[in-house]
């Protein structure tokens, strides 16, 4: 997915684009039912060494030796890039609405001062900020009904996969977002849920299970090929969160994708690619 080889339906878009492959169109499925059998490979929790905010432990940066675009760089450890990811629900829980969700994530750039791209509607932003409706079906085209916690772990996915992180020679990649529930999730519960055969503790169904699925096999085939993945919580409350513009930027975008009219693209799960951006 680095655009450096024409191969799949992936490389299509000319550099500087993102180009967009609807699952169906997928030739390498990246799900694997996780089973109380399974090899669990779990994210790592990321722990600051300061009070600063995102931008400021990770400032932009371009690290010639890896890749000529800029990226947020771990300012103490050159080996490590930041993504900041957010989702939003609309009318969650309404009665009479049909829920709706948008998903975001930021990799350089600026937020909301650049340009937020919606790529199933409006064409794609340059300036490092993603931004799409959450699809009414899962990698596997299962039907699901958008919620906040749905459109956070879409947009993990999403910014996980949106390049070949790995071939630019990072060692870790830091996930940002103010939700517990992925970042407990994907660092210590999805082990526990496999095990219980994706019961909870009260014998219901765990919630979203394709997508943490999908998640698991991203962040183990990053494992194999020697980059971390790890989460940052940055509490809802906390003063860092309110601080931080670029964490208000993507929380923006994402709010703005998931009022986006869903056109005939959108209802099915597709995967964004960064060629060469």
């Amino acid at each position: 997915m680095n655009g450096q080889q024409d191969t799949s339906p992936f490389f299509r878009a000319k550099p500087g684009a993102i180009d967009l492959l609807p699952e169906s169109r997928a030739a390498r499925k990246i799900r694997k039912r996780l089973t109380r059998r399974s090899r669990i490979s779990t994210a790592t929790i990321f722990t600051p060494s300061s009070d600063e905010t995102p931008e400021e432990h990770f400032p932009l940066q371009t690290v010639y030796t890896r890749t000529s675009q800029p990226r947020f760089v771990n300012r103490y450890d050159s080996r490590e890039i930041l993504l900041v990811i957010d989702g939003s629900c609309i009318n969650n829980g309404a009665v009479s609405q049909f829920p709706t969700g948008g998903c975001s994530f930021a990799y350089k750039g600026t937020g909301k001062s650049g340009l937020a791209a919606f790529p199933f509607t409006e064409g794609f932003g340059k300036r490092g900020t993603v931004a799409f409706p959450l699809p009414p079906s899962g990698p596997g085209g299962e039907p699901n009904m958008a919620t906040s916690n749905r459109t956070k772990l879409r947009a993990v996915i999403a910014g996980l996969e949106f390049r070949e992180w790995q071939e630019e020679g990072w060692k870790r990649i830091v996930i940002a977002t103010d939700l517990e529930y992925v970042v407990l999730g994907a660092t210590s519960w999805l082990a526990t849920w496999a095990r219980r055969k994706w019961k909870t503790r009260k014998a219901r169904q765990v919630a979203n299970r394709d997508l943490w699925e999908e998640l698991h096999g991203i962040i183990d085939r990053l494992a194999r090929l020697g980059t971390e993945v790890s989460f940052w919580l940055i509490p809802a409350r906390d003063m860092i969160k309110h601080s931080s513009s670029l964490v208000q930027d993507t929380k923006d975008v994402a709010r703005a994708a998931a009022t986006v009219h869903y056109d005939a693209s959108a209802q099915e799960f597709t995967r964004l690619c960064g060629i060469e951006v």
